[in-house]
């Protein structure tokens, strides 16, 4: 059978006019609007009352809807009725039908009344014998021969309302002004005050005109019977209240793996200790790439800073590559990790370091789509946010120190006492947990295979795209700039970086004209474009000093030097703050304050980086020619090479 829905935005016709619904008000009442915007408000019970009798009539354009809103349905059998309430419906078919066997039409009363006796003996009813008059009302419910129709309808009974609209506007009012706010009013306050307004509004009216005072349990019924999802939302706001009364009525559908990643950002629940003190450090952030369809772990990173630019590009660069010579770091991981290659899309969030045009520039030139979700909208990228659940109960809240997800978990657990993992041994843990158990773990969300198996699984099926060339990745995913070649070479943060080749394309250049720059964290050199060759060449520092270098460490012993002579900044001094920093480093890892002992491991983490990433630079480079992605844009140049190859040939 169809119906038709109430689905705001119905178009109805109501004595002559279109009438267009609206949704429903607080107190359930349906609100409809006219085209001159004159609004009516019915009841439900009102409602199907006029299209009963043919008042009103549902348009058939459905302007704003398109089609009607039907909704299919099916009648409720007996077993959807409580259990006494089925007991006393089968006692009266029997009864029926019993009398039905016996006379070929419905007895007159008399009959009635000698035959009653007999079937009640005859069914060993323990109960009372039913009236004539009880049984022909029976018979006149049950003339379709449905044994719901014997139901007793208990549910239409209960109290009659004792709200005239005035009391009720009234009251509404009083919710208005005192209850719908975020702050926890009780019922009490609400119904003083509302017995104050109803007093004044008695005060200048004659006795047949006052309203009635009503008990406080009659507006505790009635605050109970408003619509929840309302209140909700009159108290604390729209997404408050989607958020508590939240509906997924539709369906993500991902065809293949690589067709879509999600990345987010989290606070572990773990406290990290320094390896040489052994102060408790703070909480370490986790950025994590997943891949959707097989809920494959693509990459992540750990970190002391807050989620930023930086931590996002170097998080993509560890997904997009292949994990085999990283992988060889950890010689207790038992299982390959296949995880890699350019996806379709990304979904992250919409904090700033997703919006920064760096990354967007990064993502088009790589071919993938950014897919930012509605604002406050964590369940457009639910599968990331359900594995940090996972991560959680499967790894860190088992770990000495964690600090679990709330307060009434820890009891009287002290993380600061417990913790003594380090950055290094948590880093060890969690590629452990990921590979060997998360990977090889039947997971709900795929129909209980493991992630492991559906990627290998869809690997035939998907070409994989690679960079052919890991410089051209990383000089994909890095910040850019515009600058003037000089003749001294070009100038970034007060240091220099020249080459013959940087030389050579300065001769070509016109006066005045720019060409773009790249650069990541590490100093030790940058990207230039060559706007002839459309290629990008790496370009060494001047100050070989450089090389290994963190660009964010490196500005902190400029200010520093800046500080202690303020009139003459040169090189020897920058180079003697920042070895002041590093010493600077061990000496705060040992502080009292964890706070400092932070924003140490924070800064010694990216050093321990780049030493483990340091490789000596040549003064004289070769430039690479990769082959390149079609672009038209001159401004933006696209140098990003891409190498499809199938499964068989990893």
């Amino acid at each position: 059978m169809k119906t038709f829905s109430l689905k705001p935005s119905l178009v109805v016709n109501y004595e002559n006019r279109i009438m267009r619904f609206m949704g429903k008000s607080i107190n359930h009442k349906l609100l409809f609007k006219d085209e001159y915007g004159e609004s009516i408000t019915l009841s439900e019970s009102e409602f199907y009352s006029l299209f009963d009798a043919r008042k009103i009539t549902i348009d058939e354009n459905q302007p704003h809807l398109g089609v009607t809103p039907f909704v299919r349905n099916v009648a409720p059998d007996l077993t959807c009725f409580p259990k006494k309430h089925q007991v006393v419906a089968v006692r009266r078919k029997r009864y029926l039908d019993a009398l039905k066997a016996r006379c070929d039409k419905f007895p007159n009363r008399k009959t009635l009344n000698k035959l009653l006796p007999e079937i009640a003996k005859e069914l060993a009813d323990e109960k009372k014998v039913p009236s004539a008059i009880t049984v022909r009302r029976w018979h006149y419910k049950g003339l379709n021969n449905s044994i719901v129709a014997l139901i007793p309808q208990h549910a239409k009974k209960g109290r009659a309302t004792v709200f005239t609209p005035e009391l009720e506007d009234l009251l509404l009012d009083v919710l208005n002004t005192t209850y719908f706010k975020p702050e926890a009013i009780p019922v009490k306050q609400v119904y003083e005050e509302f017995i104050r307004r109803t007093r004044e509004y008695n005060s200048d009216k004659l006795p047949s005109r006052q309203l009635k005072y009503i008990s406080e349990s009659t507006v505790r019924r009635y605050i109970k019977s408003l619509d929840p999802f309302e209140v909700e939302v009159n108290k604390n706001g729209r997404h408050a209240a989607e958020k508590k009364f939240s509906k997924s009525v539709g369906q993500l559908t991902v065809n293949n793996i690589l067709d879509r990643w999600e990345i987010d950002h989290t606070p572990l629940d773990v406290m990290i200790v320094d390896p040489v003190t052994g102060n408790v450090i703070g909480r370490p952030f986790l950025t994590v790439v997943l891949d959707r369809y097989s809920r494959m772990v693509m990459g992540y990173w750990i970190h002391f800073s807050a989620p930023n630019t930086e931590s996002v590009l170097r998080v993509i660069e560890r997904a997009i590559s292949p994990k085999t010579t990283w992988l060889a770091k950890y010689p207790k991981v038992i299982n390959e990790w296949p995880a890699r290659g350019l996806p379709l899309r990304i979904v992250p969030d919409n904090a700033a370091e997703f919006h920064a045009n760096n990354l967007i520039t990064a993502f088009t030139e790589m071919g993938i789509e950014i897919m930012f979700p509605r604002s406050r909208g964590p369940q457009m990228k639910g599968a990331v946010e359900r594995f940090f659940r996972t991560l959680n109960m499967g790894l860190i809240h088992t770990l000495p120190g964690t600090t679990f997800s709330n307060v009434k978990d820890r009891g009287d657990y002290k993380p600061e006492k417990h913790a003594c993992l380090t950055m290094k041994s948590l880093e060890s843990a969690l590629v452990k947990w990921i590979v060997d158990i998360y990977h090889q773990s039947p997971h709900k969300g795929l129909a209980s295979k493991t992630p492991m198996a559906v990627w290998k699984a869809m690997e035939p099926s998907r070409v994989i795209q690679m960079p052919s060339d890991l410089d051209a990745l990383e000089t994909a995913l890095s910040h850019r700039k515009f600058v003037t070649v000089q003749p001294y070479g070009i100038q970034l943060s007060n240091n220099f970086y020249h080459s013959d080749e940087l030389a050579s394309l300065r001769l070509k250049l016109a006066k005045e004209q720019k060409v773009q720059m790249r650069y990541r964290d590490e100093m030790g050199h940058i990207w230039v474009h060559d706007p002839f060759r459309n290629i990008f060449f790496e370009v060494p520092a001047k100050d070989k000093r450089l090389i290994g270098t963190s660009r964010d460490i490196y500005k902190d012993a400029v200010k520093k030097a800046k500080s202690e002579n303020a009139k003459l900044v040169d090189r020897e001094a920058i180079q003697e703050a920042y070895h002041q920093i590093r010493e600077g480093i061990d000496e705060a890892l040992r502080s009292n304050k964890q706070t400092v002992r932070r924003e140490a491991a924070k800064q010694q983490a990216v050093i321990d980086e780049r030493s483990a990433n340091k490789v000596p630079l040549k003064v004289a480079l070769n430039s690479f020619r990769p082959p390149l992605l079609e672009n038209n844009n001159e401004e933006s140049p696209s140098m990003f090479p891409v190498h499809s190859f199938s499964a068989a040939e990893v």
